[in-house]
Order: structure tokens, then sequence, then C-alpha cells
């Protein structure tokens, strides 16, 4: 069977819908031909077989009984006549009652069964290697005897060869033949001529794209396209939706990554020349201090950068998604951490005992890299908002169908005007005095996003510290 699958991927949408066409068109071309041939050779055979039934009858005139029993009065040119014939040969023969031969003018063979008195019957036979078509027509001799009966019938038989009745069926048939195939070709032209003009505005769709500016993204009109064409105007359009999306995220994260790249290249040009200025070793290393850790807030923010670019849905998409043991992920974040806590003699504790224990799964379907990122900023944030000698819980629970990774701190706190921010680009809040560029929750955002999660944040307001929770779905 034709599948579209088999075809060339150079082969044109005209060219494969005129050959499907054609396809179907062309069997029935053949069945109409075959019919034709059936019936013209049917009704040849009927109407030669009608003029043969006439000679037998002519034949049967010729009959007469009398004393010496059946005799036949047909002189030599009607016999002639009777033979004559331009294409075919002809011959007859009469059987008596009794099966005595009354007439012939060959060896004509004799049919299997008879007819009836006054009934014709036809068969076919052959003759010297020839095919011959006979008609045995049952004469009745005696009206007062059994009519059914063999010995009160004369029986006259007629054939004739084929050949004229071949040559009228096959002239019926190259007259209907030559006709069709006119036709044929006169619909092929009007299907290939209907294609292309059936195709016109997918041309006018290629010119007005190929003419098209390539900052133009706007959505191609289909008001006036074909029913047909419409889905894929649409898809097209939804593409361009997506791919203009796509740029305008892309230019603003450039735009906002540039600006917040000024500020600290600016500050370290600046130390650098204070550096050079001075003479005294002490300021000097003062200098070279700032700069030092002017470069280390640049360098996690570039990495920050990186992070958000590989977080967001159009960017490595690459990264391959497999199940995740989410309880055993975050206890190897969070024992990464205990070393900065210490440093701000803060306690940070895991909970997730039923999972740790293996009494549960805590599997979901994610990227352990990108887990790892979420995860990280998220005790990272604690750890800054939140003041000495504080308390950080780090945990996992079941709800409902999901897994829930949690971060609870009881620091600063978060008001609710500044929570409807917090997940906004380079957004910090104001008068905390922590260093950092304000892309930490919002890589949150986006992973959490990539895995189909959704993050949420509790804070009664400032000073009484913040739940963030991430809900993942469940393997």
């Amino acid at each position: 069977m034709f599948k579209l699958s088999q075809l060339s991927p150079q082969t044109s949408l005209r060219n494969q819908l005129f050959s499907w066409l054609l396809r179907l068109l062309l069997p029935l071309f053949f069945i109409s031909a075959a019919v034709g041939y059936f019936l013209s050779n049917h009704y040849v055979n009927l109407a030669y077989d009608k003029s043969l039934y006439r000679n037998a009858l002519a034949l049967a005139d010729q009959v007469s009984l009398e004393k010496l029993g059946v005799q036949i009065n047909m002189p030599q040119v009607a016999k002639d006549l009777l033979e004559f014939d331009e294409d075919d040969d002809r011959y007859f023969r009469i059987r008596g009652p009794a099966g005595d031969l009354v007439a012939t003018s060959t060896d004509l063979p004799l049919p299997r069964v008879y007819p009836k008195s006054d009934k014709s019957l036809y068969y076919n036979t052959t003759l010297e290697d020839e095919e011959l078509r006979v008609v045995v027509y049952a004469l009745p001799i005696s009206a007062d005897s059994e009519p059914n009966t063999a010995d009160d019938n004369v029986y006259v038989m007629v054939g004739e060869t084929l050949k004229k009745r071949e040559l009228m069926a096959n002239e019926i048939i190259l007259s209907m033949l030559f006709p069709q195939l006119l036709i044929i070709l006169l619909v092929s032209a009007l299907l290939f001529f209907g294609i292309k003009r059936g195709l016109q505005p997918l041309d006018k769709l290629k010119t007005d794209l190929s003419q098209r500016n390539i900052n133009d993204l706007s959505p191609v009109d289909n008001t006036k396209a074909p029913t047909e064409l419409r889905p894929l105007l649409n898809a097209f359009n939804d593409l361009l939706t997506r791919v203009g999306g796509a740029i305008t995220k892309e230019q603003r994260f450039i735009s906002d990554a540039a600006h917040q790249l000024k500020t600290p290249l600016a500050g370290l040009k600046t130390q650098a020349e204070l550096a050079l200025r001075e003479k005294e070793p002490s300021k000097i290393a003062h200098a070279l201090g700032q700069i030092n850790q002017a470069s280390g807030n640049l360098s996690h923010m570039v990495n920050q950068l990186l992070v958000l670019s590989k977080a967001e849905p159009d960017g490595a998409t690459f990264l391959a998604f497999k199940p995740v043991d989410l309880c055993l992920l975050a206890q190897e974040v969070s024992a990464s951490w205990v070393a900065s806590a210490l440093e701000k003699n803060i306690d940070l504790g895991f909970e997730g005992t039923s999972f740790s224990t293996g009494k549960q799964a805590a599997l979901i379907q994610g990227n352990d890299v990108l887990l790892r990122e979420l995860m990280g900023n998220l005790i990272d944030n604690a750890i800054r908002y939140t003041p000495a000698n504080g308390k950080i819980t780090v945990g996992i629970l079941h709800e409902g169908t999901d897994l829930v990774f949690y971060v609870q701190d009881n620091g600063i706190g978060i008001s609710e005007k500044t929570q409807a921010h917090i997940f906004e680009r380079f957004y910090r809040v104001l008068g905390t005095q922590q260093e950092g560029c304000g892309l930490g929750l919002t890589i949150v955002q986006e992973i959490a996003d990539r895995h189909k999660a959704t993050v949420t944040v509790a804070s009664e307001g400032e000073g009484y510290g913040a739940l963030f929770q991430v809900h993942f779905p469940a393997i």
C-alpha cells in the first residue's frame, strides 16, 4: 500500500495530489473498459444469435414429410446462399426423428441435449480447430402426438464461426475506448490546472513570507486563507508569538544583565585606580581587598545569570529529567550549607526522617543539577536574612499527591507588600545590608516552572521569619 512516509522530501504537493488522483482515475478507466468489453460481446452475440436462428427457421421451412420419410426441398442456389458468408464459415445439419441424417454440409457436432418441440437451443463447439456457435431448432412433424418426444421432432442445426462476432466486438470496444481515453486526458488536464489553481494560496503565502522583514514577527493574515490552510497559519502565528516572546525575554535579560554588571565593573575600575595612586602599603592592601570582594560579588552574579539562563524554559533543553530522590538530594544540599550557617551561629536542621529511613518514597521527575540550585538558593537566602543565633529548618513532607520541599527561618521576615516582588529579576529588599544580585528567588521560580512545581511564601511580616515551600508532583 502506498504510504505518505514513502514519498521523497523533494516531491511537490502538486505532483502528489495529481499522482493520487490519477491513481484513482485510471482504475475507473480499466473497469469501464472491462464492462464495455463484456457488454459489447453480449449484445453482439445476441444480435448474431438471432440472425443464426432466422437461418435455422428458413431452413426448417424447406423440410417436408413425405411417404419416403422426412425430405428437404432445397435447391443448390438456396444451399449456396445459406452457406455463403464473407467473414465466417457456415454449416448446417438436419437430424430426423429416428436419428437418421436428413441433410448436412459437414459433420457438425451434435448437442448434448435437445430442445423441446418448437423451441431452440444455442451451444458452442469446435470443428476442425475452429470455434463455432450453433443453434438447434426442434421442428415438430406431428401435431397429434406428444410434442416433447424425440420421435416427433426434426432437429435443424445451423452453425457458424466467430470471426465477424469478434470483429464487431473489437470495433465497438475501440469506438468506446477512444472517447474514454480522450476524456481521461481532458480530465487529467483539468485536474492539473485545477490543483495548480487551488494551491495558489500557498504560492501567495510563500511570496509574502519571503518578502517579509526579518524583524517582523506580526501574525500572518489568515482571514482570506482557505479553511484547510487556517490551522497551519494558526500554528505558524502561535510560533511567531512564542518566538517574539523569547526574543523579548532575551533582550530584557541582556539589558538587565548589562545594567547590573555595569555598577560592579565600575567599582572594580575605581578601586584599581585608587590602588595605583596609593603609596602606603596599608591603603593599597585595603583597595585590593575591596577589589577582591567586588570581583567575588561579580563572579557570583555571573554564575547566577548562567544558572538563570539554564533554568528558563527556552534554555538548556538538553538537561535530562529522570526520577530523583528529593529527600536524599535535600539532605546533601543542606549538609553543604552547614559551614556557612555555622559562621553566623545559625542552627540549620533537616526534617524528613520517614523519607530518609526509606519508609516512604520521595521520588519526583526532575533534573538534579537544577534542583540543587533551587534548594541552594532558598537555603542561601534564608542564611543571608536570618540574624546570628537564628534557626533554619529544611524539610520534606507529603501533601496530598505532592512532595513539598520547604525552608523555614526565624529571620527578618517579608512584608506583604514585598512578597509580591521578591521573585522579580534583580529585585532586592532595601535596608537589609545584605549583598546579592537579586536573582536567587528568580532562579527558584524558573526551576520550579520547569518541573511543573509551584512556589509559595508565607510570612506574618517583618521580624517573624519566612516559610518557602515548593510543591512537586510526586511519582
